[in-house]
């Protein structure tokens, strides 16, 4: 409650969605967000000690306004794939993460390949320190989603749209535009 009371931890929340949304909800906090550099980190990931120090030392290695770093392991399943960093103007550009998905598979990998095909630099640092995740299943990633879909399932139909979309020459999603909810609220 401290850093709450502080303003050093920002905490938002809504009724207004009926389920979880990854797409929706990445979407929302990083917009919400009051600096210039954003970095996803899903709710089973934490940073490791000083693990905001590296990402903005790495950032300033480059052109923050070019530059998406990933800090995924490579290990598929091991929940550490959606640890992604670039700047605000960046995401904005991009349309952050596409809402038309459902609502949980393949929108990180979206989002890095959308911005990998607009020119962005993809660095990858795969560093154990300051990338680790909790354990889950993907019955657990997705027991919110209120979908009648299992994870593959949704995964599957989200990397379709998202071949569709960059077949097609759709590499801003959502139109550029943003749904985000009118009725959020700070803690």
């Amino acid at each position: 409650m401290k850093y709450i009371e502080s303003g050093y931890l920002k905490y938002y929340y809504t009724e207004a969605l009926s389920s979880w949304h990854a797409a929706k909800a990445k979407n929302i906090s990083h917009l919400l967000a009051g600096n210039d550099l954003l970095v996803n980190l899903d709710c089973d990931n934490y940073t490791g000690r000083q693990g905001g120090l590296f990402v903005i030392s790495v950032m300033q290695k480059y052109n923050l306004h070019r530059t998406i770093l990933h800090q995924s392991s490579n290990h598929f399943g091991d929940g550490s794939f959606g640890r992604i960093c670039l700047s605000k103007l960046c995401f904005i550009y991009l349309g952050g993460y596409d809402e038309s998905f459902e609502p949980m598979g393949y929108e990180d990998n979206d989002l890095l390949l959308r911005a990998s095909i607009l020119g962005m630099d993809h660095i990858h640092i795969g560093n154990k320190k300051y990338n680790r995740a909790i354990r889950n299943t993907r019955e657990d990633s997705i027991k919110n989603t209120h979908s009648s879909l299992n994870w593959d399932e949704m995964r599957a139909i989200n990397y379709n749209k998202s071949l569709e979309n960059i077949t097609t020459g759709k590499l801003i999603a959502n139109n550029g535009t943003f749904n985000i909810l009118e009725d959020i609220y700070e803690l």
